[in-house]
């Protein structure tokens, strides 16, 4: 069986930087059809919904309300994304196929967020758990290979309260690895948003925190070098081993050296990025940023950069008419047979799209 393609489930669990629609007493199907011929985006960068590669089987569809784990792309073109209340979900390489390939409780039982892809081994995922406070490092079948739980490596961390529990929770949303063979972790759910970092060059299944680490909370209004409203995502820019660090409430993303050290700025008009994603397509490389709302506070959309300025902005809502997509949680770009597709899910109410550009 499948589902439409998108699926709306009205209760969903509040956090740091969400707006919720109103909840209901029992979970909705709705339907989302994209208007006939609609496109959206700008000049050469134009998208067109694709139904029959947005449709989802039923023991994924039914989850997708929750959805917040960005799209781990691996060097064999399948993808791999973390589903809340599901477990870890692949697509195949031509998008058409989408698996359940566990539903373990470790996994579904936590709130999955952003996945990485780490070529060793035959293939590693990472996916945080804010609510658990934890990372698990797994493989591709969804077992488990390591978990790193709370750090303790300031006084953020080992700080308690009258009742000898942790002051400050812990609730990591993305990781990145580094040219140094460093993972470096995002406490975006956090109130810390500090970027730690764990040591991933020896044994992973001896994976531990490190001493090191950088950035901070803002600590007033405007965008800040090095400091973070909410350090959502991080990406490694293997151009320049840069880490890029989406700075999601001020509306930028961030260019730090992987010792911590403000780079460059790349400004998202408005638009609060969730993630950063790289594709190269036509001898060019391009950014694809999913963004939970956007500018003046508009439904989700995705930035696709060129440089260092936003070249197209996709309105899955408002152009294409898919009504479920009031907030963008994260986005990836693919290519497969010479074509560009765009990835994207919302959050609250939770859906799934794939994009197809369309050739000038």
């Amino acid at each position: 069986m499948v589902l439409a393609p998108c699926w709306i489930v009205a209760a969903c669990s509040a956090h740091e930087g969400h707006t919720h629609v109103p909840a209901a007493n029992q979970p909705t199907l709705q339907v989302t059809t994209a208007a006939p011929d609609a496109v959206t985006g700008t000049g050469d960068l134009r998208f067109r919904y694709r139904a029959d590669l947005s449709k989802l089987p039923d023991e994924i569809g039914k989850g997708i309300a929750k959805a917040h784990g960005g799209f781990a792309k691996t060097p064999t073109g399948e993808i791999y994304f973390g589903l809340e209340g599901t477990g870890l979900v692949r697509i195949s390489a031509d998008l058409r196929d989408k698996t359940l390939v566990t539903d373990a409780p470790r996994l579904a039982g936590g709130a999955l967020h952003n996945t990485t892809y780490i070529d060793a081994d035959g293939g590693r995922l990472v996916l945080p758990d804010p609510n658990g406070g934890r990372v698990h490092i797994v493989k591709l079948n969804g077992a488990e290979v390591a978990t790193l739980g709370r750090p303790e490596v300031n006084d953020h961390y080992t700080a308690k309260n009258e009742k000898g529990a942790p002051k400050n929770a812990y609730k990591p949303t993305d990781t990145a690895l580094g040219s140094d063979g460093v993972l470096y972790i995002c406490d975006g759910y956090g109130s810390g948003k500090f970027v730690l970092t764990a040591d991933l060059t020896a044994d992973l299944a001896a994976a531990a925190y490190g001493d090191r680490y950088f950035g901070g909370a803002v600590s007033g209004p405007g965008q800040q070098e090095g400091k973070f409203s909410t350090n959502h995502g991080v990406t490694l820019d293997p151009q320049d081993d840069t880490l890029m660090i989406a700075d999601r409430e001020r509306q930028w993303v961030q260019k730090l050296t992987q010792q911590g050290e403000f780079v460059s700025g790349i400004d998202m008009v408005g638009a609060n990025p969730c993630d950063v994603d790289l594709v190269d397509f036509n001898g060019e490389r391009l950014m694809v940023v999913g963004c939970l709302v956007g500018g003046g506070g508009a439904p989700g959309v995705v930035n696709i950069v060129r440089g260092d300025k936003v070249a197209s902005v996709l309105k899955p809502k408002e152009d294409l008419g898919l009504e479920l997509f009031q907030h963008i949680h994260n986005a990836a770009g693919v290519v497969v047979d010479g074509k560009l597709f765009v990835l994207c899910y919302g959050w609250n109410p939770g859906c799934y799209a794939v994009l197809e550009h369309v050739a000038q």
